[in-house]
């Protein structure tokens, strides 16, 4: 089989580490492998925001599984993120290093609306298209996501509550015991966090309730043992039950209930409070249960985006409409760098991801004005590194704030530092292209714009205009003899002489 008809989506919970591969076949991905490891990652995770020895271990073996699985597919048609415990993780550009040379490809860390926005993504392909609304609810071992919506891909309220299986666990019950009056005070905890939220949820409404993610699969499994006669999915007045005989146990060690597995054991406890929390809180008496979740979402995602349904683009473009930008110095700008992105790619190995990263932030590098024309740069960086931006994850979202904040005035080449060392080329080399562009096109006008030839040779670039140019336009040669100077802070030499005249035709 052809590698380069093989896609593969790796979610790094909090609990558990999972990859599928998938074969493209007459337009539809059909999964052809799958690999699940029970890393445990959030409960390795200290309070300082570390990881223990063992489950850092843990997760770097499973990493180097998943990196031989995925090994000679094409590095765009792979996709791995990391959710809460990666959020949470204190110094995770270090973390991410070793975890990327493990598996072979990068890692996303992605926000939580973002995790839920591809958790409901996945839970559409496998169910048919709602005929109303539709409330999804995924429990991963760090966080819980809440997410609705009135298409089966386009969610309408998204939104993240750091309450997972595993963290729940760890939280309520710290040494293990079972007790009613730990497990009400921590009810209590869920329910006050989802109460700001849920007259949201409730009143968009919905039709249908489903539940994705291990622990919602464990607990219907369960019920369905207990109550064999009842419909499929989860029932909310069985809960009671279940948890009565969880707590009966005494201890996290000793659950024993049909329908639950050893794995999913030690962490049943955590899960079932949250579920019940939420399911009373939003006022849910049946939850269907869908055997989809993130790394569903992740795969079709991933294909929409080499399929050019990236949500990404949906997002620049109402990011730039909220924001007010000024369209048409967007695409003077963005016209501008895709010429000069075109004319280095090669000797400057730029590959098409690049070219997107450069496309979005010609487009949005003024949305800094809506907040103000002096340090406008500051505020665009502050605004893309911050804001709920779905489809981006948070490398994306930073590479891009660094542009963002880099693109004039004197340059900062410690700011590189925060990218993860694998962008700083690219990061570097894309703001020369940025600063360029904004240089050429800082008089607002198309009048103005002229040919131009631009040759990359390692860190030496090559800016060629026609003759007396630069001396009909002061400004503009200013500006770029600022450039030089700046560009050279980055290692880069930047070099303007006169374009040669093309060949007359014959």
């Amino acid at each position: 089989m052809a590698e380069r008809e093989l896609f593969a989506a790796i979610d790094l919970g909090s609990n558990s580490f999972h990859m599928i591969v998938a074969r493209l076949d007459n337009d539809q991905l059909r999964v052809i492998d799958r690999i699940k490891d029970m890393v445990r990652l959030g409960g390795g995770l200290d309070h300082r925001g570390q990881l223990d020895p063992d489950t850092r271990e843990r997760a770097l073996s499973s990493l180097a599984r998943f990196g031989q699985r995925i090994a000679g597919i094409p590095d765009y048609q792979v996709r791995a993120v990391g959710t809460q415990t990666f959020r949470r993780l204190r110094n995770p550009a270090a973390f991410l290093v070793v975890a990327e040379t493990a598996l072979g490809c990068p890692i996303d860390i992605v926000s939580g609306r973002e995790e839920a926005r591809l958790v409901y993504l996945g839970v559409g392909q496998n169910m048919p298209a709602p005929s109303g609304r539709r409330l999804v609810i995924d429990i991963g071992g760090g966080s819980t996501e809440l997410v609705v919506g009135a298409s089966p891909s386009e969610p309408a309220v998204a939104e993240s509550f750091a309450h997972g299986c595993v963290a729940v666990t760890r939280s309520a019950f710290p040494d293990g015991r079972l007790t009613m009056a730990r497990w009400q005070r921590a009810s209590r905890v869920i329910a006050a966090d989802l109460h700001g939220h849920a007259e949201l949820f409730k009143g968009f409404g919905w039709d249908e309730a489903v539940g994705s993610s291990g622990t919602i699969r464990a607990v219907a499994s369960m019920l369905a043992s207990l109550y064999p006669e009842q419909r499929p999915g989860v029932e909310r007045d069985a809960l009671p039950e279940l948890r009565e005989r969880i707590l009966a146990a005494g201890h996290v060690d000793n659950i024993k209930v049909d329908g639950l597995s050893e794995r999913r054991q030690p962490v049943i406890a955590g899960g079932l409070l949250v579920l019940e929390a939420v399911m009373t809180t939003l006022d849910i008496k049946h939850l269907q249960v869908s055997d989809f979740a993130l790394r569903e979402g992740l795969l079709h995602d991933l294909l929409g985006r080499l399929e050019d349904r990236d949500p990404r683009d949906s997002t620049v473009q109402a990011m730039g409409e909220r924001y007010q930008v000024d369209i048409k110095q967007a695409n003077r700008i963005d016209d501008w760098t895709r010429a000069a992105f075109d004319q280095v790619a090669e000797d400057w190995e730029l590959r098409p991801v690049h070219a997107d990263m450069l496309h979005w932030i010609s487009q949005l590098h003024e949305i800094g004005l809506a907040i103000a024309h002096e340090n406008d740069h500051l505020h665009s960086g502050y605004i893309l590194e911050h804001a709920d931006m779905p489809g981006f994850g948070r490398q994306e979202q930073q590479f891009l704030a660094c542009l963002a904040r880099l693109q004039r005035q004197r340059i900062q080449a410690e700011e590189l530092n925060h990218l993860p060392a694998r962008l700083h080329d690219p990061a570097r080399r894309l703001l020369a292209l940025l600063r360029l562009g904004l240089a050429m096109g800082r008089p607002r006008s198309d009048r103005i714009m002229t040919d131009f030839g631009l040759r990359a040779c390692n860190d030496k670039l090559s800016l060629a205009l026609p003759p007396g140019w630069l001396q009909a336009h002061p400004l503009t040669r200013q500006d770029l003899e600022f450039e030089q100077q700046q560009l050279a802070r980055l290692k880069l030499n930047l070099e303007l002489e006169p374009l040669e005249p093309m060949p007359a035709s014959p």
